[in-house]
């Protein structure tokens, strides 16, 4: 008789996928093979209950919600693949920065928020794509010791949580002159591109403290890997900021592959390096090689992820913490129930 009910409940079940799709486990579909083709390649009445049994297991403890992203929306990338992404951006870094230009803009924002930041003293925490700039209030509160910027290119965003912004207009005369907002004496929000300015705070030679990138644009499609933190060109200056990196998301393998890229630059970064001291440098310069060579880039020698690689190894844990929600994002995936993940990346010294 139980054996019945499991089989009912999960054509039960399998009749439904065409309504909802991918959100059931993939071992429905399977399931259904099994039952509309028992002639198939799953013949044996042991394997069939084996399958019948993931399928009910997966069908009760799965937490799909409309906001879910899995393997079965965007598969895992090949890890050769990654890694040939990650590496060549390690490589070209210094390419990238000398075609791409700093926007106007956001140098001219960054040098007026400079003027709160004394870089051997002011210890900074950066909120990058801070949206409405909650998440930067927040760790105003928690850490009132520490400037806390965040930055967002999206002028509508940051004026939700601006008493000024909403004054400024927004036309063309304006581009060198967007501007910054201080919320509190230990917080500023600033319109930005933020590519642009990691570059700026890596040359102002900031204290990065902590850097959090909280739920930033996954573009779960595989031809759109590359516009992902991990996988874009400027990933190698999130690492070479430093500071403890917090990165959250719904889509554990988004942070997964973060984790990995991290992974992935410092077999870059260590291979250069050896690479260099053993054809170039001299013993006495090879035992220099953490600190830049005059007349070198030090992007392209200094390990900017070695600190990083034994939390990067560790990978993304669930939040279990819901007492508070950081952004707007967060409380909308605590509602409904959705899982959150968070990437902790401690710099060890």
């Amino acid at each position: 008789m139980e054996k019945l009910i499991r089989i009912l409940f999960c054509v039960t079940m399998i009749s439904y996928l065409p309504k909802f799709g991918s959100s059931f486990s993939p071992a429905l579909s399977s399931a259904s093979s099994l039952l509309y083709n028992p002639r198939g390649q799953i013949s044996s009445q042991h394997q069939g209950q084996r399958l019948l049994q993931r399928c009910m297991a997966s069908s009760s403890s799965s937490s799909v919600t409309r906001y879910t992203i899995n393997d079965d929306v965007c598969a895992p990338t090949d890890e050769a693949e990654l890694r040939k992404i990650v590496q060549k951006h390690c490589r070209t870094l210094d390419s990238f920065q000398r075609h791409r230009p700093i926007a106007a803009h956001t140098r001219a924002a960054f040098d007026q928020v400079s003027s709160f930041v004394n870089s051997s003293t002011t210890k900074v925490i950066l909120d990058s794509g801070c949206g409405t700039g909650k998440s930067t209030k927040l760790l105003g509160e928690q850490y009132p010791d520490h400037l806390v910027i965040g930055v967002d290119r999206s002028f509508t965003r940051l004026s939700k949580n601006s008493l000024d912004l909403k004054n400024e207009t927004n036309d063309a005369t304006k581009e060198c002159e967007r501007p910054f907002q201080a919320l509190s004496s230990n917080v500023i929000l600033v319109r930005a591109e933020l590519t642009d300015f990691w570059r700026c705070s890596l040359e102002a030679n900031w204290n990065v403290c902590r850097h959090y990138i909280l739920y930033p644009n996954p573009y779960p499609k595989k031809n759109r890997i590359k516009k992902r933190f991990y996988a874009h060109p400027a990933f190698p200056l999130i690492l070479a900021n430093g500071g403890d990196i917090v990165v959250r998301s719904n889509w554990y393998g988004y942070l997964n592959e973060f984790s990995k890229s991290v992974i992935y630059a410092h077999e870059y970064y260590n291979h250069d390096a050896t690479q260099k001291s053993s054809s170039s440098l001299t013993p006495e310069e090879a035992d220099t090689l953490t600190t830049p060579q005059e007349g070198q880039s030090s992007t392209s020698i200094v390990d900017w992820a070695l600190p990083y690689v034994k939390d990067a190894k560790r990978g993304p844990v669930e939040r279990m913490d819901k007492s508070i929600a950081m952004t707007a994002f967060e409380r909308k995936y605590d509602a409904v129930g959705e899982k959150t993940y968070e990437l902790i990346l401690q710099q060890y010294k």
